[in-house]
């Protein structure tokens, strides 16, 4: 069964806590290898994420540009100066 994707926010809540973790020092090896394996996941899904909302807004502001771009050009005559 596949897991439910978590929130931005929940993965790097739950990467700063590994990270924690992990800076202590003090979990066995098996768990610290565990840990950090998690911890590479979660920093890949997190920045999955980021670039999915980067582009998101490239979008969104590429077509503001052309809206505003079309509103401030001459119209008639004056277009061609």
């Amino acid at each position: 069964m596949a897991k439910k994707q978590e929130s931005f926010e929940q993965s790097l809540e739950r990467l700063s806590a590994i990270v924690e973790e992990l800076e202590a020092g003090d979990a066995p090896l098996e768990k610290g290898v565990a840990l950090f394996k998690e911890g590479v996941a979660l920093a890949a899904a997190c920045r999955k994420q980021l670039d999915k909302a980067r582009n998101e807004v490239a979008v969104v502001r590429g077509g503001l540009s052309q809206e505003l771009e079309q509103l401030d050009a001459p119209e008639g005559d004056d277009a061609e100066r």
